[in-house]
């Protein structure tokens, strides 16, 4: 942070002049930025990439409302009550309540607020296709996963396109491959204004990567290698940078022992914690309550097709770095626990299957399991059990080329080659054995649904899957009017964040609720705007 007297744009600086700079055209930021204009603000929205949207758009298929519309319409009764218990009682009440009150009970207003500037949704089915496998559980999380409270987008690209349109005719600025790298504030603590610099679709931009290869060998000799500049004066800032699960080295601080090379990530690259430091610099808090969204499974490697994506979210015979069995795999279907199942194992576990599961999965498919929801795996709506993957030999192959996967003649042979303890992998494919011929699993008490396929026809196969790490979630302590708190829990004039970047919604983990992430996108924005707005009046 700078502090000045006033704010002086640099002379060599592209000028702009706004009340108003939101941080990030995600979810967050597109839903603040149209929630000032339309109060009449002047706003300057900027985005790091080529491109606006971020993970709202290019992530995601929609989001968590209630008490829309669309709901009542259908006769959905589950209400923002409900799902203000949900939350906070998943969050064990280490939440921001009124915050947590405040973006549900907005949400079924932002559903038709975000139509109304050309984001339509509709109202998705349930989908109970593994109803029967993750309803141990009772309460009013799984009176949540039971109801249909998930809005997906009609047209997400055209919608997205014309918000952004909406944006434009109220009079904002977007400036894309524009990066924050600097909050100017004054003598009081007051902003003054932000300076950024021109990216490469994300990536630092100098002149010498502004130009074209041809002018940079004409000029090869006196190139400038200093950045282009962009300065804009402001009263108000929104956060909405989605995160820092772009930069491995503060996501390692999170993971503690597990090394972020091991882990998988698929998250917005751009996403490097600059609204945290920015926050840090005002004199807000941003290491508040930082957790990861880490619920989804990879095998590392580049293969030819999906095949082991496909793998990777089936119940079959999981085994730690020890060779033992250590979770009812079915809780691969408990979106919002498995991701932290396997991280207590050290962000891995290995599938275990024979050669009978291998040609079956190739063949016929398995028609009565199905594989869990996964992104990385998506299957057409409707799908009942797993189709047939006619590559997987052959990504087994590669797996086992690239060291992810290890193939043996006998068990004692696939123990010897991934490092297991024998004897106790042994044990452990045995008793693995008897539960699934007598479908009673005495470990972890498994559904019998999912006690098909034993481990007893060589040879024998043992797939590397790791964590997938899709995001980060908290930093940035707020309240629930989305101002930047300091340690005192006084707000920072100014200064406001939502998303990803900032803390209070969830209590240190993701809930499994489809598209709550999104819903605490689109309403923290929106209410940061308004607020925003509301700061800028008086």
């Amino acid at each position: 942070m700078t502090t000045e007297l006033t704010f002086e744009p640099r002379d060599d600086a592209e000028q702009h002049e706004a009340d108003l700079v939101v941080l990030g055209a995600g979810g967050t930021g597109i839903a603040a930025a149209l929630a000032a204009a339309e109060r009449g603000v002047r706003v300057v929205l900027l985005e790091k990439g080529n491109r606006p949207g971020g993970a709202a758009m290019f992530g995601a298929t929609g989001f968590a409302a209630y008490e829309s519309e669309a709901q009542r319409d259908a006769g959905e009764t589950f209400s923002a009550r409900d799902a203000f218990h949900a939350i906070t009682e998943y969050n064990r009440h280490r939440c921001n309540e009124k915050l947590v009150r405040e973006i549900v009970g907005r949400s079924g207003d932002t559903v038709s607020w975000l139509a109304s500037h050309g984001l339509k949704t509709t109202l998705a089915e349930h989908d109970g296709a593994h109803h029967g496998l993750v309803t141990a559980q009772t309460g009013i999380l799984t009176a949540h996963r039971e109801a249909r409270t998930y809005h997906r987008y009609v047209s997400k690209f055209g919608g997205f396109k014309k918000m952004l349109a909406s944006f434009a005719e109220m009079g904002g600025v977007l400036l894309t491959e524009t990066a924050a790298t600097d909050l100017v504030t004054g003598q009081e603590g007051e902003i003054l204004g932000i300076r950024a610099e021109k990216t490469d679709a994300g990536a630092p931009l100098s002149t010498r990567t502004a130009l074209s290869k041809e002018a940079e060998k004409d000029i090869a000799s006196d190139e400038n290698q200093d950045p282009i500049l962009v300065d804009i004066s402001t009263r108000a800032v929104v956060v909405g940078t989605g995160g820092f699960v772009g930069d491995h080295d503060l996501v390692q601080r999170v993971l503690g022992s597990i090394p972020a090379s091991e882990v998988h990530f698929t998250g917005e690259r751009k996403a490097v914690g600059t609204g945290g430091k920015i926050a840090v610099a005002a004199g807000g808090v941003a290491d508040d309550d930082v957790a990861l969204d880490i619920p989804a499974f990879t095998v590392p490697g580049r293969f030819s097709s999906r095949s082991l994506a496909v793998l990777a979210n089936l119940p079959l015979l999981w085994v730690n770095r020890a060779g033992k069995r250590f979770v009812d795999e079915a809780v691969t279907y408990r979106f919002g626990h498995r991701g932290s199942a396997v991280q207590q194992q050290g962000g891995q576990f290995w599938m275990i299957l024979d050669s009978a599961t291998v040609e079956r999965l190739a063949t016929d498919g398995l028609p009565h399991l199905s594989p869990a929801e996964d992104h990385g795996a998506p299957l057409p709506p409707g799908t009942e059990g797993t189709p047939a993957q006619p590559q997987l030999v052959e990504a087994l192959g590669e797996a086992v080329d690239c060291g992810s996967a290890y193939m043996g003649t006998s068990v004692e042979e696939l123990a010897g080659a991934v490092g297991f303890q024998a004897q106790e992998f042994a044990a452990t494919v045995d008793r693995y054995n008897h539960a699934v011929e007598t479908g009673r699993d005495e470990e972890f008490f498994s559904p019998e649904q999912v006690l098909q396929h034993g481990v007893s026809e060589g040879p024998f196969y043992a797939v590397k899957v790791v964590n997938t790490v899709r995001g980060t979630l908290g930093g940035i302590r707020i309240d629930e009017r989305t101002r930047v708190l300091d340690a005192h829990s006084v707000p920072v004039p100014g200064l406001f964040a939502g998303g990803n970047e900032a803390t209070g919604f969830y209590g240190g983990t993701y809930p499994q609720i489809d598209g709550l992430t999104l819903a605490f996108a689109f309403n923290s924005g929106r209410i940061a705007g308004e607020a925003a707005a509301d700061y800028l009046a008086h």
